[in-house]
């Protein structure tokens, strides 16, 4: 079975976790591939992972493809990456005790109104 859109264009900007994944969909029964919530959640836990590990620096590259993405997303894409990856990403790092202020300089402003969203329980800046 061929890659979603999501996992060509995300699964990449992070050489660990692009490993880790490749072997997680061959795993998966002839025939029968991985879900996009599967794949989102791998991708999810693998950057908590790296953030509670204080590789931060290494998931730059990731934050910036998600802003590229979300400056070029249809309505879909953009509430999909906003909702399932970056608004998901920042619940699933508080809930593992990372402090957003190490994340936050690698985030460009689209991705930061995500992270920072309704869902965060934080204040936005412009609210």
């Amino acid at each position: 079975m061929g890659r979603s859109f999501l996992e060509s264009a995300l699964a990449n900007t992070l050489p660990s976790f692009a490993t880790d994944w490749e072997a997680r969909r061959r795993a998966y029964p002839p025939g029968t591939s991985p879900s996009e919530l599967d794949f989102l959640g791998s991708l999810r836990a693998h950057v908590v992972q790296l953030l509670s590990e204080g590789r931060v620096a290494e998931t730059s590259r990731f934050f910036y493809a998600l802003e590229r993405m979300l400056g070029e997303a249809d309505p879909v894409l953009r509430d999909v990456l906003e909702r399932d990856v970056i608004a998901a990403l920042a619940v699933e790092s508080r809930f593992a005790g990372i402090d957003s202020r190490r994340v936050e300089p690698y985030l460009g402003q689209r991705t930061r109104d995500a992270w920072m969203g309704p869902s965060s329980g934080e204040p936005r800046e412009h609210d």
